[in-house]
């Protein structure tokens, strides 16, 4: 049973890291999903699941990620804006403090406003994007107190929500249909009443893929969140319905992640395990679904 190891990892993880998770203001939370404060007393390495948009920043330390195989470029600052991910990735420092926040597709699409294909897997310097108020939000989040730093941030993300054009109703709708899980691309494009053309354009470029991809996506990463957290319950009692057996989720596994999950369960997991221990006691649900909105 996967779950037999599932909790391997958690139950190995040194305490090498500690993180802090804290939920964005209400007003911000249809765009931010939450800001995560993390600090390693040494070297740590971790995968990282597919997810949303991303911004870090790196206070002390070096800190580096590998997406798809491609490495981010090293910088004095090491600030950066991450696209959306449809695959694992890898985090490895040799100790020091970063803090940032995710981005949902509609904060992607309300702050940051480019392809989010175009940046699909990819990783930018964070003042190619933000500009002058990329050093305003380094302030805002460098302090010790976390709740006050993710007060701060929140003032500014804010302001810049209403300096940018309203979201467009489209993507909204887009967005609602995907978190309500629609079985098939087909049934997704009638829920959105559009074509499956106008969807296909509508998924690229507001959430970096096409529906198909984008509805297997979800099923994983839901079915992961469960699994993660399931402790003692049997796989096929926390697998989603629209999968077939065990050995399909095994499938998708691989595909999003580039290894079993025999191999990924076994692994120490020093980042991830404490981070969903912080998600935990933040209130923000292990399920990987969009978060309701507002």
């Amino acid at each position: 049973n996967l779950l037999s190891v599932a909790n391997v990892g958690f139950d190995r993880a040194a305490e090498a890291a500690q993180v802090v998770i804290c939920r964005p203001a209400i007003d911000l939370r249809a765009y931010v999903t939450f800001y995560y404060f993390v600090a390693a007393a040494g070297p740590l390495s971790d995968f990282l699941y597919p997810e949303w948009g991303n911004v870090r920043f790196v206070f002390a330390g070096e800190w580096g990620v590998t997406i798809a195989g491609v490495a981010e470029e090293s910088d004095a600052s090491g600030d950066r804006l991450f696209g959306p991910t449809d695959c694992c990735g890898q985090v490895d420092t040799g100790g020091g403090r970063i803090a940032g926040f995710g981005l949902t597709p509609l904060g992607w699409h309300r702050l940051i406003g480019t392809d989010a294909g175009v940046m699909a897997n990819r990783i930018l310097p964070l003042g190619e994007v933000f500009g002058a108020s990329t050093e305003a939000m380094r302030a805002a989040l460098a302090g010790d107190n976390t709740t006050a730093a993710a007060a701060a941030c929140d003032a500014i993300l804010i302001a810049l929500a209403a300096q940018c054009p309203a979201t467009d109703t489209l993507v909204s709708t887009v967005d609602r249909v995907l978190r309500d899980r629609p079985p098939n691309v087909d049934a997704f494009a009638a829920a959105a009443r559009v074509s499956t053309r106008t969807l296909h354009r509508v998924c690229l470029r507001a959430f970096g893929f096409p529906p198909k991809r984008l509805l297997r996506r979800q099923r994983f990463l839901d079915t992961l969140g469960h699994v993660r957290s399931a402790v003692g319950d049997p796989l096929h009692a926390t697998l989603d319905l629209e999968y077939f057996d065990q050995a399909h989720f095994y499938r998708d596994f691989r595909d999003f992640m580039g290894m079993s999950p025999r191999a990924y369960f076994a692994a120490s997991r020093d980042l991830m395990a404490h981070a969903a221990a912080a998600q935990t006691a933040a209130g923000v649900t292990l399920s990987f679904k969009l978060p309701p909105a507002p």
